[in-house]
């Protein structure tokens, strides 16, 4: 089982990536189309949700199995379950997990208590749990290392909100969304892409703003840790990703969201969203093998 539990871990982070990132995909998609939304789009979003919310609960479940695997330097499963209770009890990554629990109780409970229409989750209730769970993520990360409410962390806290709407929402939108829009109408995806394309814009300005801040203290000045380095070369993995993901999101953008609504063109944004979409799940991959190896010193 040693073997195994590193790429166990790394599964883990990318599955809790994913799933923060489309529950709030499905907060913003619910929100775009408001009223529009047809009973088949509310469910299809709350069905997405609700799964999420699931795969959370059971990563944030086996959460402490791994620090304590971390800690103790062991990968025997039962010498480490045991080592659970005292991790939970005498750590900060214990503190965190239980404010980490209330927040996504929270997140839970407002997912059930929604109305039908899925734009009832973006309730003030949902979006503060959204951003402590953020919150609690950036002090698990090795931004923590440079001291609570630190730059780092608050930066890797933007950083993190950022890659989830970017991501969410451009997940959401190419499979549960814009392929379903004869059900909706043409004007009422226009109407949706727009929102989806000002807000992604912002998204991605503050995430390549808190990139390059956390780019900087992982290379630690050093330019070469880029090639001698796996921190580095995954950083470069990702980077380029980055860029092909926003070349994607440029297209759409002129060469269909600017252009005056037709089936044609919706069939060329759908599929465009589809690409984009494939490319920002391979990202959140590689940003938890990132999150899971050490920048080094």
């Amino acid at each position: 089982m040693g073997d195994a539990v590193p790429a166990l871990q790394i599964l883990a982070t990318i599955l809790t990536d994913l799933g923060f990132a489309l529950v709030v995909g499905t907060l913003l998609a619910g929100a775009w189309l408001g009223n529009e939304a047809g009973s088949a789009d509310s469910i299809r979003l709350q069905r997405m949700s609700s799964v999420c919310l699931a795969v959370l609960a059971v990563c944030h479940l086996a959460r402490p199995w791994f620090v304590a695997s971390s800690m103790s330097g062991t990968t025997e499963f039962r010498p480490v379950l045991n080592l659970v209770p005292t991790i939970l009890s005498g750590t900060r990554q214990g503190s965190l997990w239980y404010a980490n629990s209330l927040a996504l109780a929270a997140l839970i409970a407002a997912q059930w208590q929604r109305k039908p229409r899925p734009a009832s989750l973006a309730t003030w209730p949902a979006v503060a749990a959204l951003g402590v769970l953020a919150a609690i993520r950036a002090a698990s990360s090795h931004a923590s290392e440079a001291g609570d409410f630190s730059i780092a962390e608050i930066s890797q806290f933007l950083h993190l909100l950022a890659t989830s709407v970017w991501a969410g929402a451009i997940l959401v939108s190419a499979f549960l969304v814009a392929p379903h829009w004869p059900g909706f109408g043409i004007s009422t995806l226009w109407n949706y892409s727009r929102r989806l394309s000002q807000t992604v814009t912002w998204a991605l300005a503050i995430l390549v703003l808190t990139g390059i801040y956390a780019a900087w203290r992982g290379l630690h000045g050093s330019v070469n840790v880029l090639w001698t380095h796996h921190w580095g070369r995954i950083l470069l993995v990702k980077i380029s990703l980055v860029a092909l993901a926003v070349l994607l999101g440029s297209l759409t953008r002129f060469r269909c969201v600017k252009r005056p609504p037709r089936s044609e063109t919706a069939a060329i944004m759908v599929q465009l969203l589809r690409y984009e979409a494939v490319i920002m799940a391979v990202i959140l991959a590689v940003s938890g093998l990132l999150a899971n190896t050490d920048p080094g010193t």
